[in-house]
This record gives C-alpha cells, structure tokens and sequence, in this order.
C-alpha cells in the first residue's frame, strides 16, 4: 500500500520507499489502463469479424461476443452459431475456418487484419489513464 509522500519532505532514508510507492502507484494505473484498452480492442476485433463474416448464413455475423474477463490481461472473442454434423452440435466458426470441404477461412486473417488498430486502441486507453 503506496505512503503519500508529496505532502511530506523525504529525507534520504526515506527515498527507496518512496520510489516504490510511486512506481506501485503507476504500475495500478497501467495495468488498469491496459484492462480498459483490452476491451477496446477486443470491440474493435468484434467489430471487423461481423464485418467480414458470410452474409450468406442466417444471423452468424451478429453472433460474434467477447467470452468476458475470466483472465487477466487477455480477451477471448466467439461466435455461438452451432450447427448439427453427424449428430452432433458443431461451432460454425470451426466449419467456415478450418473445414476443407465447406471452409471459408476469414478469421484468423481478420484477427491479422485488425492487430494494428487493436493495438491503437490499446495504447489510447493506456494514455487516458496515465
């Protein structure tokens, strides 16, 4: 837990905590920030992977969401679309992606596509907050 050291004169024994104090307090602040711009960024992802889904299939590109915050520091992005093959529920994303009969990659050169302005969207969120 950080000391107000500003209203205090530091005396030289005292400037090795008082150091620590101020970079715990800036390190909470970007990694705060950091949260904020992940969340942007993943926005900016959503945005771009509707935009480029198959418009041929029903409501798939409005199917597209963040999974939440489960993990520190990462974003995950999905599509809920299911599909039946052999009895079975399968995510659509995984057919149009990885299938070689039916596929139509486009994610992971979405995800490609998008790193500059997720990365934009991460360093803005970075400078608001610090």
């Amino acid at each position: 837990m950080s000391s107000d050291f500003t209203s205090l004169e530091i005396t030289p024994d005292m400037l090795d905590d008082a150091i620590a104090d101020i970079l715990e307090d800036y390190g909470d602040a970007i990694y705060q920030a950091t949260e904020e711009g992940l969340t942007a960024a993943e926005k900016v992802l959503i945005k771009n992977l509707k935009i480029a889904s198959p418009k041929k299939i029903g409501k798939f590109a409005k199917k597209w969401k963040g999974k939440g915050k489960k993990y520190k520091l990462r974003r995950y992005v999905g599509n809920s679309t299911m599909v039946k093959s052999g009895g079975k529920e399968i995510p659509l994303a995984n057919i149009l992606e990885y299938s070689t009969l039916h596929g139509k990659p486009f994610i992971r050169n979405t995800y490609a596509n998008s790193v500059d302005e997720m990365a934009k969207a991460v360093m803005n969120e970075i400078k608001k907050g610090v």
